[in-house]
C-alpha cells in the first residue's frame, strides 16, 4: 500500500440532532425501536443517517463498527440505580444500559454481522486512533454517542483512500 493509500477519508460524516431526530428514525427505519435505551436510540440515528449520506442502508460486510462515549448510556444506568433504590423490578431498564445492546440494536438495523467494539474514553480521538489501526483498511463506521450532559450522536464513515477530493479525516480535530 502506498503512504497516500494510508489516510483515513471521510466518505460521509453527520453529527446534527435536529428537534425532530425520533420522527426521523421511526421513518429511515420504517417502525420505532423497541426495548431499546435513549443511548441505542441515538447510536442508531446518527449511523442510519451517516450512512443515508452515501445511499447505503446496510454496512458492508468487512468494515468494521465502533462506538464510543464520554459516559456510556449514564440516563439509563441513573434509571436503573434509582430503580433498584425504590426495590422495583428493572429488567428492561438493566438491560438498556449495556452498551452491547446499542451495538446488537445497530447490527440488526444495518444487516450486518461483523467486529464491533464499545469504548468508554473522554474524548474520541483515542477511539478513533485505535480504530483506524485496527481497520486495516477496511471501511469504519466510527460514532460517538452521549445521553448526558447533551444527548449528542456524532458519526463517521471512514475509508483508506488516495483520493485527495475526499476529505481527509483529522483525528488531531477530535479532542474534545
Amino acid at each position: 500500500m502506498t503512504k497516500a493509500a494510508s489516510i483515513w477519508r471521510v466518505l460521509a460524516q453527520h453529527s446534527a440532532l435536529p428537534d425532530d431526530w425520533r420522527e426521523q428514525l421511526v421513518q429511515r427505519l420504517g417502525e420505532r425501536p423497541r426495548r431499546v435505551g435513549l443511548f441505542a436510540e441515538l447510536s442508531l440515528f446518527g449511523a442510519t443517517a451517516c450512512l443515508a449520506q452515501v445511499g447505503l442502508k446496510a454496512l458492508p460486510p468487512q468494515s468494521l463498527l465502533r462506538l464510543a462515549s464520554r459516559s456510556s448510556c449514564a440516563t439509563a444506568t441513573a434509571s436503573a440505580l434509582a430503580q433498584m433504590a425504590d426495590g422495583a423490578p428493572q429488567p428492561f431498564t438493566f438491560l438498556q444500559s449495556q452498551p452491547g445492546q446499542s451495538l446488537a440494536a445497530l447490527s440488526r438495523c444495518l444487516r450486518w454481522q461483523g467486529d464491533a467494539a464499545f469504548l468508554v474514553d473522554d474524548a474520541l480521538a483515542m477511539p478513533a486512533s485505535l480504530a483506524c489501526h485496527e481497520a486495516e483498511g477496511r471501511g469504519l463506521l466510527l460514532g460517538w454517542v452521549n445521553d448526558l450532559p447533551v444527548p449528542e450522536s456524532r458519526w463517521y464513515w471512514l475509508r483508506q483512500s488516495d483520493d485527495p477530493a475526499l476529505p481527509a479525516f483529522d483525528i488531531g480535530a477530535l479532542r474534545d
